[in-house]
């Protein structure tokens, strides 16, 4: 007995350590030996009790029935453990779902943002071009007011034309200003937590697609035809192969035999040409070209020779072009007078003899008592031509005139002509002109040219 005491405690001590450097090893395994082990050492302790029990005394076998017990308290505890060790671990990665991750909720947060300001900048080019168009259809219009000879119905097109840009411009600048407000709600989407930009990542997107809309409108969907739900589809026909065979029709039984053999041919004919005649003519509308637009490029009017003679003695040809408005002019000391009309109009014409040419200037000055205020044009008179690069040229006049009176008494004409050379022809024809300044008996007065370039239009006519 004393044996088998000595022989429990040393496997007791061994499973001990064992079970201590397992758990504390955190091994699995260990859970499952320490129990095998004890019930070995528990078959052999009672074997042991079972075959000595003719040697034993009371206090012997007293220790080999309360053995199971202490067996039992050891092996519960120890039973438990290993089932606990035994249950499986819960995943630490739970299952994916069906929803974005914040980081991809963050790149289309940020994606959004950068098609909102790209947008927005769209727009903002898009109104300063319309701004610059309708700046220029104004200057157009204001002059078009200003020039007496402007027909009514030129200058209703143009306020027509400006009413459109006008209309055109202030719908463009309501797009920009949502398109602003869309890009600083779509930036500020994409700077907020993972959890707020979730829930405004549905409204940033809505209004950044709005938004695209406007710019790039959608194709619309084609109409489909009337009935064409309703009606069934036709099936397929079949026709079963047969043995060809010739025979001689006329025209109109090949005709009609046709129609018969293809029914569904005919069908689809007959409903292309219904389709045709219910669609309404489509209104095609042409894009906008400032190379076309007769404000910024006019078209050049034709050449008009007011005379176009032959001298009988020099033999010479004597060609004038027709005379042609080339500014109108009111001081700054008299507009609060000639409201409704210009002060003086200066219309001009150019004229060939032989290898000669001249330029004749005629002044129409609507006031009666210009001779005391300016005077008249004296033979030698000077008149300085200022072209738009810069350079002047020197002209001197080859005869007086005191003005004339026109019938209506209201206004007095007075005309001057000055010599012109290859060198100044050359000028004249290459360099649109920008001021005159024409010297009078009393003084001298500039002149601003509004239709720069009708003098390079007079010499291309004389001369080509």
């Amino acid at each position: 007995m004393e044996q088998i005491t000595k022989n429990y405690t040393q496997v007791l001590l061994s499973n001990s350590g064992n079970n201590n450097s397992r758990f504390n090893g955190a091994y699995r395994k260990g859970a499952f030996e320490m129990p095998a082990q004890n019930a070995t050492f528990a078959a052999n302790v009672g074997v042991g009790c079972i075959l000595n029990h003719e040697s034993q005394t009371f206090f012997s076998m007293k220790c080999c029935f309360a053995l199971p017990i202490y067996l039992f308290l050891l092996l519960f505890p120890t039973g438990m453990i290993a089932r606990a060790c035994q249950q499986t671990e819960p995943d630490s990665i739970p299952p994916a779902s069906g929803k974005p991750s914040d980081w991809d909720v963050a790149v289309e947060a940020v994606q959004l943002s950068a098609d909102a300001r790209l947008f927005r900048d769209s727009f903002a080019q898009k109104a300063e071009r319309l701004t610059a168009q309708r700046e220029i259809l104004e200057r157009a219009v204001q002059k078009a007011q200003a020039d007496t000879t402007t027909a009514a119905e030129q200058l209703k097109t143009m306020k027509n034309e400006l009413r459109e840009v006008q209309k055109e411009e202030k719908e463009v600048e309501k797009n920009l200003k949502r398109a602003k407000t869309t890009a600083e709600f779509a930036e500020l989407v994409a700077n907020m937590e993972a959890r707020q930009q979730r829930a405004q990542l549905p409204k940033s997107r809505k209004q950044v697609q709005q938004i695209k809309n406007i710019l790039y409108p959608p194709e619309p969907a084609p109409e489909k035809e009337k009935g064409a739900k309703d009606k069934p589809e036709e099936p397929p026909v079949v026709v079963a192969a047969e043995t060809p065979v010739v025979i001689a029709e006329t025209p109109a039984q090949a005709d009609s035999s046709a129609a018969a053999q293809n029914p569904v041919g005919a069908n689809e004919k007959k409903r292309s040409k219904a389709k045709t005649a219910q669609q309404p003519p489509k209104t095609v509308f042409k894009t906008y070209s400032s190379a076309e637009d007769v404000m910024i490029n006019p078209p050049t009017p034709p050449c008009v020779l007011a005379s176009n003679i032959r001298d009988e003695f020099s033999g010479e040809v004597r060609r004038e072009m027709q005379r042609t408005e080339l500014f109108r002019h009111t001081n700054q000391a008299l507009r609060k007078i000639y409201t409704d009309k210009a002060h003086t109009i200066g219309e001009a014409s150019l004229l060939s003899i032989g290898l000669n040419a001249a330029l004749r200037l005629n002044l129409r000055v609507n006031d009666p008592n210009v001779r005391r205020t300016q005077g008249s044009l004296q033979k030698g008179g000077v008149a300085i031509l200022r072209f738009m690069d810069g350079s002047t040229v020197t002209l001197y006049n080859q005869r007086s005139d005191d003005g004339e009176i026109l019938p209506e008494g209201e206004a007095v004409n007075f005309e001057a002509q000055f010599p012109l050379d290859r060198t100044l022809l050359k000028k004249i024809r290459n360099t649109e002109l920008d001021k005159i300044r024409l010297a009078w008996t009393n003084g001298y007065e500039d002149y601003d040219v509004q239709q720069v370039d009708v003098l390079m239009r007079q010499v291309k006519c004389l001369f080509e």
